[in-house]
Formats: structure tokens, C-alpha cells, sequence
């Protein structure tokens, strides 16, 4: 298994709003939802860094397996999620992928940051499973 490199990954999370972003303050670039703003679409789209720059993961690299688990429960800022691994056994770089934009997709609605949803906290700093068996995605701004 390899989640330590599926922890190495890069990526951020597209959240797309119905209103457009605000600056958080006039002399910050940091952005915030406003308080009447929904999520439409959300997406993950990991790379790798490697050699002082980014690239596209493989095939190969898409189809590593990560978590050896028939099914696990995960959070980003809501509520756990459960996801079962596609084959039944285990989950790819792939399935994980897929796994954290639904978990993100139906769950940061439930996040607040200056009074609205959190589209600040959009940078992959990889997946650690909690003491109570939950695994949570991390997000840095």
C-alpha cells in the first residue's frame, strides 16, 4: 500500500459558488463566501510534484492501490461520509480522489469562514485516519 504516497500528493479543491468571492480584507487576497452563497460544483484534481515542478499523475499512478479497506468513513469540514471501496477490497489513488470531491461536494456547505463557506482551506495536506476510526482530510490555506 502507499498511502504515504497518496499523502505526498498536491492539488486544491475547485469550489464553485453562486455568488462570486469577497476579500476577506482590503489589504488580504484571502477570499470569502458570502453569507448567501451555495455550492454548485465541487472537484479534486491531485498532481505530483516532482523535479521543482507539477505534473499529472499516471495511469499507473491513478491506479495504485492506498487503503487496503472495503469501506471507510471520511470528513473534511461536515459530517463523516461512508464510502465503499469500488472492487469491495480496497481503494486506489483513484477512488480516493472520488471519495474526497463527494465527501467535499456534499459536506462543505457545512463549513463556515467569516460567515460563510470555507473556500480558503482548499489545499491537500493529505488523509489521517482519527482515534474514533474516522478519516479526515486535511486542508491548509
Amino acid at each position: 500500500m502507499s498511502l504515504e504516497f497518496f499523502n505526498g500528493l498536491s492539488g486544491t479543491l475547485a469550489i464553485v459558488l453562486t455568488e462570486p468571492t469577497e476579500n476577506v480584507a482590503a489589504n488580504l487576497s484571502n477570499q470569502r463566501a458570502a453569507a448567501t452563497a451555495t455550492i454548485t460544483e465541487v472537484s479534486f484534481a491531485p498532481n505530483v510534484f516532482e523535479d521543482g515542478d507539477f505534473r499529472d499523475l499516471t495511469d499507473d499512478e491513478f491506479d495504485r492501490v492506498v487503503l487496503d479497506l472495503p469501506a471507510l468513513n471520511l470528513r473534511g469540514f461536515g459530517d463523516p461520509v461512508e464510502h465503499r471501496a469500488p472492487n469491495g477490497k480496497c481503494f486506489t489513488v483513484r477512488d480516493l480522489v472520488a471519495a474526497i470531491s463527494e465527501t467535499e461536494r456534499s459536506t462543505r456547505q457545512q463549513s463556515q469562514w467569516f460567515g460563510g463557506i470555507d473556500v480558503h482551506h482548499i489545499f491537500f495536506e493529505g488523509i489521517h485516519e482519527g482515534d474514533d476510526g474516522v478519516w479526515e482530510i486535511y486542508w491548509g490555506s
